[in-house]
């Protein structure tokens, strides 16, 4: 199955999309009894408009995979036009798709969800900073677009760093890029707030803020060992990949030594964004999934030891139907 997402071709991208529609078909035969958490008033907005549809009462899981398949296609584009794996491929787009249908609370739409599409747009406008003749730009695009997502996602205000240290990574140091990121970061806040204001609503508004103050951090993921089994099974191709990319780092040209250095520092923030969920880490995968998509699908490309890789693929898939039809 791998050899059809090695090539980066309209029949692999049908294929991915069948793909996910398969992996995520679970909420059709077992139900979903825990819903998110909706704190953000543009996530309450949207969310209250959605849950009045019965298109979308009915069809959750199906918008929410129509979305990850787009997302998976967006990170697949960010990594093969900046070259930030060896070889172009689909790869990178099926381990998003993987990571993000693992639990059945995956298969419903959230705001860490939605939240992730901004964060992968801000992803795609920094990886441009190496060439670009106006760095000042796309770090304003960047604020802006956390600053969005943060309407969905009050955690997303950890990544300003993130912003900070790519600046660093990908040019040079300099004051200025970052108040033009906080300023970028303000301006969806103030203008959300201004409408709140004129609909006479800015008092929930403001709570929500409040709220997103004195919210618990540093909460420690707690599962089952069964619900485990699939992290395990991405060990091996995560320890042999870091081991290829620090191998071959200085062989690399420049951009994409530090493309991949900015990647590693992306999948750091993923990491800490599990620990700062309070509902459940489940929910705060998707902040992590890009940088360990990317980092998976690099041992994966090659064609060596074929057979271990497909092993290895279908048993983190066997690891996903128990927990969707059998852990829930």
């Amino acid at each position: 199955m791998l050899n059809l997402f090695r090539s980066n071709t309209l029949f692999s991208i049908l294929g991915l999309l069948i793909f996910t529609l398969l992996l995520r078909i679970a909420p059709l035969f077992v139900p979903i009894h825990e819903q998110p958490n909706i704190n953000t008033p543009l996530a309450q907005l949207l969310f209250h408009w959605l849950n009045n549809n019965p298109f979308f009462v009915g069809n959750q899981f199906l918008l929410s995979s129509f979305l990850i398949f787009f997302q998976a296609l967006l990170l697949n584009y960010i990594s093969t036009d900046n070259s930030i794996l060896y070889k172009d491929s689909l790869l990178p787009g099926l381990f998003f798709v993987i990571i993000n249908s693992i639990y059945p609370q995956q298969m419903i739409l959230s705001p860490q969800m939605i939240a992730n599409s901004f964060l992968l747009l801000m992803l795609f406008r920094i990886c441009y900073l190496y060439e670009s003749e106006s760095p000042i730009l796309l770090v304003f695009d960047s604020g802006v677009l956390l600053g969005i997502g943060l309407q969905f996602n009050y955690d997303l205000l950890v990544y300003l760093p993130f912003i900070l240290l790519s600046i660093i990574t990908m040019t040079s140091f300099n004051f200025r890029y970052l108040l033009v990121a906080i300023i970028g970061i303000i301006v969806p806040a103030y203008f959300l707030g201004v409408i709140f204001y004129l609909t006479d609503q800015l008092g929930p508004f403001i709570q929500s803020f409040e709220y997103s103050i004195q919210k618990s951090y540093f909460n420690a993921p707690n599962l089952p060992l069964q619900k485990l089994t699939t992290w395990l099974s991405f060990i091996p191709p995560f320890v042999f990949s870091f081991v290829h990319l620090q191998g071959n780092f200085f062989r690399n040209r420049v951009k994409t030594r530090r493309l991949q250095l900015t990647m590693g520092i992306f999948f750091v923030f993923g990491v800490f964004s599990l620990y700062v969920e309070n509902q459940s880490f489940i929910y705060a995968i998707p902040f992590l999934s890009s940088s360990l998509a990317l980092a998976i699908a690099n041992y994966f490309i090659s064609h060596k030891r074929f057979w271990l890789k497909e092993l290895l693929l279908f048993t983190t898939l066997a690891t996903i139907i128990l927990n969707q039809y059998f852990n829930n």
